[in-house]
C-alpha cells in the first residue's frame, strides 16, 4: 500500500514520541501489504475498525488513534493496483471521541459528509469527505 502521506507520520511522532516505535513498525506493515478489502486490515491489525468510511487504527493499546481512508488494492486491466492509505489525523483516545477533530488536523475542515453503506468494508472510501 501507499501512504500519502509521510510527513504526518513523521508529525504524529515527533508529537507523541511514547508512540513513534509502533508509528514506525504500523508503517513498514502497511506500505508492504496490499490490502483489498477490510477483511484483510483486519487480518493484520485484528483492533482496527471502518467507521463511515474511514478506517481506524489503534496505536499503543488504544492510548492513540490513526484516522485513514484508504483505497483498497484492485484488479485493473489484468493487474493488481497498489492501493492508498490517506493519512486524515493521528489523535490522543480524547480527542478521537469528538467526529469533528478526525478530518481536520491535516488541513479539513468539519463538515464530514460520508455516504453509508451496509458494508463499508467492500468498497473503498473517497480520499476527501464531500463538503
Amino acid at each position: 500500500m501507499h501512504v500519502v502521506t509521510l510527513k504526518h507520520l513523521s508529525e504524529a511522532a515527533a508529537r507523541y514520541p511514547d508512540a513513534a516505535k509502533e508509528i514506525g513498525a504500523w508503517h513498514e506493515i502497511a506500505k508492504a501489504m496490499r490490502w483489498t478489502s477490510f477483511a484483510d486490515v483486519r487480518k493484520m491489525f485484528r483492533d482496527a475498525d471502518s467507521v463511515d468510511g474511514y478506517v481506524i487504527f489503534n496505536i499503543r493499546r488504544n492510548r492513540y488513534r490513526l484516522i485513514t481512508v484508504i483505497h483498497y488494492a484492485r484488479e485493473r486491466n489484468g493487474k493488481q493496483t497498489t492501493g492508498h492509505i490517506y493519512i486524515r489525523s493521528f489523535l490522543t483516545h480524547k480527542e478521537y471521541d469528538n467526529r469533528a477533530n478526525w478530518d481536520k488536523e491535516y488541513g479539513h475542515d468539519k463538515g464530514v459528509t460520508r455516504r453509508s453503506g451496509k458494508d463499508d468494508s467492500k468498497r473503498s472510501a473517497a480520499p476527501h469527505p464531500k463538503r
